[in-house]
């Protein structure tokens, strides 16, 4: 038996489209990259979207999501991408709780002009593949924590910057720049305003920031933790993103990653579209070798 079986598939689609969002929140479509030689905010942003993060990747990721009044939710997800081109694919699926197991999602991530990102859903109660229509971007992720994520993947000609100065973020030396969108599309799709970023000088790492949600009085934090080399690409194991609600912390979501590798050469049909809900392409079963249990 099912209860408030539409809400529930809302809340669940919310929470996959989040975990494609947080595949992507550190990712950008470039290659491996010494050093960098940026002089200015423009050549920090354009850093940020041509980050190296791999071919492709996978991991599991352990949510802990906490209410202003204390309430815990746990969640455990699947997830995985590989890049074609400009297009990035993502997939993840719930490993737990049990209510929303095997609940997945799928999208086609575009990096060039005139092209707009695809994003499915799988309902195993169902057996339904949904198309997500792109006017709904915005609402799977609005008053989420997680929105900061889109954020950081956006292409560097849709936002303007200011050079703030240089610091250091965990004994990693970093850039501070200001950024805001050019339109107010991108407010809508995102959620989010303008914001400041803290970005790791060697890999363009973004490693901290903060952001105005479209919402009234409401900022997005993120912070990063853990921050290590993983087959070539650096990123962290830990992350926090938090909602502040007229300077109160009303929502937190922590994120422990497990068994992350990447350039591994992952299967090209578990991308595929039409292995979304799929039992037999050995998605479901596959696990890294340095997962833990």
């Amino acid at each position: 038996m099912e209860v408030d079986v539409k809400g529930k598939l809302f809340g669940v689609r919310r929470l996959v489209f989040a975990s494609l969002g947080i595949l992507t929140m550190l990712s950008g479509i470039g290659e491996p990259r010494a050093e960098s030689g940026a002089t200015d905010c423009r050549d920090v942003i354009v850093g940020i979207e041509k980050r190296f993060n791999g071919y492709d990747s996978w991991r599991i990721m352990n949510m802990e999501i906490t209410d202003s009044n204390g309430g815990k939710k746990m969640r455990r997800i699947m997830a995985a991408h590989q890049n074609i081109g400009t297009q990035r694919r993502l997939r993840s699926k719930v490993l737990e709780p049990a209510e929303l197991k095997d609940f997945e999602a799928m999208a086609y991530d575009y990096f060039g002009d005139n092209e707009t990102d695809k994003i499915w859903s799988w309902l195993p109660s169902q057996k339904k593949l949904v198309d997500v229509k792109s006017e709904d971007l915005s609402g799977r992720l609005y008053g989420s924590d997680l929105s900061i994520g889109e954020m950081l993947i956006r292409r560097a000609k849709d936002y303007e910057c200011k050079y703030l100065g240089e610091d250091i973020y965990q004994g990693l030396p970093v850039w501070k720049i200001y950024v805001n969108p050019l339109k107010e599309s991108e407010v809508i799709r995102l959620g989010l305003r303008d914001g400041e970023v803290w970005v790791e000088k060697a890999t363009f790492l973004p490693v901290w920031s903060t952001f105005n949600a479209d919402a009234p009085s409401e900022q997005r934090v993120f912070t990063t933790d853990k921050i290590r080399w993983v087959d070539g690409v650096y990123v962290p194991a830990y992350f926090k993103v938090f909602t502040r609600k007229e300077g109160r912390v009303i929502s937190t979501s922590v994120f422990e990653v497990e068994g992350e590798r990447f350039n591994i050469n992952l299967p090209g049909e578990w991308f595929d579209i039409k292995d979304l809900g799929g039992t037999t392409s050995g998605w479901t079963e596959w696990r890294s070798s340095t997962l833990a249990n």
